[in-house]
């Protein structure tokens, strides 16, 4: 079936706490978007309820949760990737893990380090974009002018840092392949 790989396999390690400097950065970034959420539904229902009892609706709910959207996806990239939580196909892996765990290893070793790379092109093409709506935010805004306006820059900025983030974990989970991989027996 299709949803049996969001399902926890019985013989998963158990989640590990985060460790080291880096994974405690992104298990911050990862709160955080939880807090945005948290936040973003509370706007929601203030709005709803604004609109439905005092004929007075809350002004640019639909531009703050389109931007937030964005930001929280961002925010809880890296840490998806690292909990093991993004989706993919498991039914090569599986069949491998079983057969050849090394070229296993050596296969998810090239995918981490591949979505690594392509995660620092995507940064790389992307900062220009970051700079030019700071430096001219009055170019670079969401809404409705004269009725609701959010400058882009704090938004470009959270997503520069969850794809630049999402990469390094990527990275770190390719090494991590490696090692495995080498460590195997043959």
């Amino acid at each position: 079936m299709a949803d049996e790989s969001a399902i926890p396999r019985d013989d998963a390690p158990p989640p590990a706490m985060p460790s080291g400097p880096f994974a405690r950065i992104i298990g911050a970034m990862n709160a955080v978007g939880t807090l945005w959420i948290i936040g973003l539904m509370l706007l929601i229902n203030a709005d709803i309820f604004g609109r439905s009892f005092l004929n007075r609706p809350i002004a640019g709910v639909p531009e703050l949760v389109a931007f937030s959207i964005v930001g929280i996806v961002f925010l809880q990239l890296a840490h998806t990737l690292r909990s093991g939580s993004m989706t993919r196909s498991d039914v090569l892996l599986n069949v491998l893990e079983r057969r050849a765990p090394r070229l296993r290893s050596a296969l998810l070793a090239i995918f981490h380090l591949v979505g690594g790379l392509l995660l620092l092109m995507i940064a790389w093409k992307f900062w220009p974009s970051v700079v030019a709506a700071f430096q001219h935010p009055e170019r670079n805004f969401m809404g409705n002018p004269g009725f609701f306006t959010v400058p882009q820059w704090p938004l470009f900025i959270l997503v520069f840092l969850g794809i630049v983030a999402t990469a390094v974990q990527f990275l770190l989970i390719a090494w991590s392949d490696v090692r495995s991989a080498r460590g195997i027996a043959r």
